[in-house]
Parts: C-alpha cells; sequence; structure tokens
C-alpha cells in the first residue's frame, strides 16, 4: 500500500507541474503535416502566430546571432501576440494585407536571408506570405533587379569581344522565343497563313493545310491571351496543342521538356580582345550538364531537349578550355565570373566555376554549425566549410586577377562563392553588396537529424516556414546574414548606361583586370 500511495503521488505531482502549459511544445513535430501541433492554427491567428514562434523556438539555427542583434524572442512573443489575438476578435473581416502587414511586423527583426513564412487567412482562404530578406532589402537602389541579365552583343557589336556563346533553356524563354520571335514558329504559321490566303487557286492540299494553320494560329493566340504568366501548365497546354499539329512542321514548334520550368538555366561565355575570359550563369544549376550521362538522367533524350542540354554543356567547355589554354600560355589577363541577380542552387556547382582554378583537395571559406536538439541553443561545434574543387588536372590561376560581380539578388550559393573569392588573394568582388542569405537549406526529410529545416507543408499546413538546416559563417566565424557580403569594389549599375549598351559594374571590373585600381 505504501508503494501505491508514492506511485500515486508521483502521478499527481506530474500532472501538477504539467497543467500549467496546454501541450508540450517541445514533444510536437512541426515538420509534418502534424493534427495535434497545427490543430489550433486551423482556426485562429493568435494560434498560428504560437505554432510559428514554437516551432522556431526549436529549429531556428542563429538564436545566439538574433540575441547579439539585440532580439528578445521571449519578449518579442508577449509584444505579438495580444495583436494576433485582436484579428481573432475583430468583427471586420481579415484582410490578406492586414495579415501581411502584421506577418511582416513578426518577422522583421530575424535575420534569416532564405526565411519564407506562410499563413493561412482564415477570412479569405488565402496563403499569405512574407520573410524577412525581403523586408530588409527592398528599399535598395539594385532591389528592382530581380530577373537582371546582361547583355553582352553591344560589347561584341563593338567588336570588344573576339568570342561569344549564349544559351537558355528555361521553358518561360523557349517559349516566348517560339511565340514572338520571326520566322519561326508562331510567326511562321502566320506569316504561311497569308501566303495561302492570297493564293487564287490553291490546291486542295493548300486548302487543307490552310483550314488547319487557322486552329493551330488560334489555340497558339488562345493560350498567349490566358496566360500573363508562363507556368508549367501554360507549357502543358502548349505542347498539347504543339504534338496536336506536329503534321504541319511548323520550324521551331516543338514540344518544350517541363523539366526546364524549374531547372532551366541562362549560361554567356565571352572573350574579350585582351583576354579576359568572362562567364555569366543565371543560376546554380550547371551540374546536370557536365556529362552525357547527367544529361541522360536529368533531362531525358528527346532531341530538342538534349540539343539545348549539350549546348549548354558546350558553352560552359568554351569558357574553360579558354582559361586553361590561355593560362597555359601565359596570355590570360583575367577572368570574370558573373553572379549577379544570381539566386543560388547546387553546392557542386562551385567545382565548375572557382573550383575549377583551385587546387584539388576543397577550399575552406568558413566554418558550418548545426542543430542537434530541440533546445534554443542545442548547437553542433563549429566545422570547417569547404567548396568542391576540380580533381582533375588543371590550371591552378593564382596570378591573375579574377573578378565576381554581384548585386543585390546574388543570394545563398552566390554567397559561398562570393565568400570563396575573399579567401582567394588574387579575386575581388564587384557591383553592390549581396543579398545576406547564406545559410544553407534542405530538404524537409533531413529535419529528424539536425532539428532544423521546414516548419509545416507548404499549401498544406495553415502555418509554413521555409528555414535553412545549416548556419553558415565566415572564417572569422561571424555569421553575414541578413546583412550580405560587401563588393571590394562598390559600384552600382547605372540603368540608363546598360540600355545604352555599357554596364557600368562589367566596365569597372574590366577596368580592375586592365589596371586601374
Amino acid at each position: 500500500m505504501k508503494h501505491k500511495i508514492m506511485i500515486l503521488g508521483a502521478l499527481m505531482l506530474m500532472m501538477s507541474v504539467t497543467s500549467c502549459h496546454k501541450e508540450s511544445d517541445g514533444m510536437l513535430s512541426y515538420v509534418y503535416n502534424d493534427d495535434m501541433a497545427f490543430a489550433g492554427a486551423k482556426k485562429s491567428y493568435a494560434e498560428e502566430f504560437k505554432v510559428f514562434w514554437n516551432a522556431m523556438n526549436s529549429t531556428y539555427s542563429l538564436w545566439d546571432y538574433e540575441e547579439a542583434c539585440g532580439l528578445d524572442w521571449d519578449e518579442h512573443y508577449r509584444v505579438m501576440l495580444p495583436k494576433f489575438e485582436a484579428l481573432d476578435t475583430t468583427t471586420s473581416k481579415v484582410s490578406d494585407e492586414q495579415l501581411k502587414k502584421l506577418m511582416e511586423e513578426m518577422v522583421a527583426p530575424l535575420h534569416d536571408g532564405h526565411m519564407k513564412v506562410s499563413f493561412m487567412n482564415h477570412a479569405t482562404g488565402n496563403y499569405v506570405k512574407t520573410g524577412p530578406g525581403i523586408i530588409r532589402n527592398e528599399e535598395r537602389p539594385d532591389f528592382m533587379l530581380t530577373y537582371f541579365v546582361p547583355d553582352l552583343q553591344p560589347y561584341y557589336d563593338r567588336q570588344e569581344l573576339v568570342e561569344l556563346k549564349e544559351v537558355n533553356t528555361d521553358a518561360e524563354e523557349q517559349y516566348k522565343r517560339i511565340m514572338n520571335a520571326d520566322g519561326i514558329g508562331l510567326s511562321w504559321a502566320q506569316d504561311k497563313q497569308k501566303e495561302l490566303i492570297n493564293k487564287e487557286l490553291p490546291t486542295g492540299a493548300e486548302a487543307t493545310t490552310l483550314y488547319h494553320l487557322d486552329r493551330l494560329i488560334a489555340k497558339l493566340e488562345e493560350l498567349q491571351k490566358k496566360y500573363s504568366k508562363v507556368t508549367q501548365k501554360t507549357i502543358e497546354e502548349y505542347n498539347a496543342v504543339v504534338s496536336q499539329y506536329a503534321f504541319l512542321n511548323v520550324p521551331y514548334l516543338e514540344p518544350i521538356n517541363t523539366i526546364f520550368c524549374e531547372n532551366g538555366i541562362e549560361v554567356k561565355y565571352a572573350l574579350f580582345k585582351d583576354n579576359i575570359a568572362y562567364f555569366y550563369l543565371s543560376s546554380f544549376s550547371l551540374t546536370p550538364y557536365m556529362s552525357a550521362e547527367s544529361i541522360n538522367k536529368n533531362f531525358g533524350t528527346d532531341k530538342q531537349t538534349m540539343e539545348l542540354a549539350k549546348q549548354v554543356n558546350q558553352t560552359y567547355s568554351a569558357w574553360f578550355q579558354a582559361v586553361q589554354r590561355l593560362h597555359k600560355e601565359k596570355k590570360l589577363k583575367g577572368v570574370i565570373i558573373d553572379l549577379r541577380s544570381n539566386p543560388g542552387g547546387l553546392v557542386s556547382d562551385s567545382y565548375y566555376l572557382l573550383g575549377s582554378m583551385l587546387p584539388k583537395g576543397g577550399f575552406q571559406i568558413g566554418y558550418t554549425r548545426y542543430k542537434r536538439g530541440p533546445g534554443r541553443y542545442d548547437y553542433s561545434p563549429f566545422m570547417p566549410s569547404t567548396i568542391y574543387t576540380m580533381d582533375t588536372e588543371h590550371e591552378i590561376v593564382d596570378d591573375v586577377p579574377i573578378t565576381l560581380l554581384v548585386n543585390c539578388w546574388s543570394v545563398s550559393m552566390s554567397e559561398a562563392t562570393s565568400l570563396t573569392a575573399k579567401q582567394m588573394p588574387n579575386a575581388r568582388l564587384v557591383g553592390s553588396r549581396t543579398w545576406g542569405g547564406i545559410c544553407a537549406l534542405s530538404d524537409a526529410t533531413d529535419f529528424s537529424a539536425n532539428y532544423a529545416g521546414h516548419i509545416g507543408v507548404e499549401n498544406t499546413t495553415p502555418v509554413y516556414v521555409y528555414l535553412p538546416m545549416v548556419a553558415a559563417f565566415d572564417m572569422n566565424k561571424q555569421s553575414l546574414e541578413g546583412v550580405g557580403i560587401e563588393p571590394d569594389i562598390p559600384v552600382e549599375l547605372d540603368e540608363d548606361q546598360h540600355n545604352n549598351g555599357h554596364d557600368t559594374q562589367l566596365e569597372r571590373a574590366l577596368q580592375y583586370i586592365r589596371g586601374e585600381r
């Protein structure tokens, strides 16, 4: 009996201790669509905030950094919760704009540059999204350059270049070219239609061709009106039309592989007359194009796709071979790698860029740290962070200037590459400060091992947060998250001059390489 009383007493003590909390947040899984974690958030704005605060408390990788920047996370809870509770009790309909404004106040003190936060607006049924990176950078002069692409044609026209190769595999660009370029696709079909209409005595075959051309053109023009923005759905409907009218043999009216909706890339190689080798890539998506095996694996084997993928490989190879050949001949004057408006991507791409000019065996650029438990400060020790470098024989380019062009929208792997340049004595950053999103990302499947990553399921749970898995630091073990990397040679892009064929950031890099330091 004495033992039973002691056990009963212990149970009562446990109940009294835990009764102060509605739930044990440390035991909830916020990475999956867990009913217990998200039940309240399906109906309440205040509960959405609580999910966000509690999940961040256990999965965010930068609490010591945020604290050093002046953020008191517990006080932030006390300030923000009543504001979300007020949304639950208001008698008027909560607009998306109203919710977004409050969410922006909620995330503004945080520094993670990748973070994307989504709350369901129960009043409208819409997901409302924001992130601290947007808030921090939207007042910058180059914020509007999200989709900036350098124009090298004026330099070629002025005969400043001896070589120029360009290719773009992005599905939207392929679609626009087919729909808008003269002499191919829709334009060719319209010209053929006019030619057949003007025939006084068309043959039976010509009349049949005209009949089908009329319908093809109508469907393509309908697609143009239907979709102001090109999406995967646009490409799928376009492909259906192309397949239906393939027998017309319209030049370049070919199906577009939908894989290029997400994995398209634009690359440019140019060689200036004084042997400065330039390379631009729109995103770090180069690795899948770098061998016949990976092309087959990632893009399939249809003729059009294979041709585009090979052109990417050939464009990169032209730059790499020029650097290798000219350096070996002691004729290489310098290298420019253009990462402006490059949002990042595959870590393995480092092998082909700066890694192709550095020694074998990897190259340390800073330190990383993982989340190792649900506690706010459960972090791993600092570990060296290294990039891939080319493991085959290649020239080590450490005796001529290398410049990286960067801007506000150079993010993630663009910033890791910028950190690499900072450790190379012959490399310099030219342009404007980078975004400030350096911490590494992962899929949600890595959450259980690293206690960090996604919160919720996008467009499914009422709260979703896209978070880094790994905290990244420079060689001084300082975080640059939310701050970005300052260029060694600051210069803004003059849009008026750019429209007139002069890229002020590119030309400043050229000046530096040519000795105008």
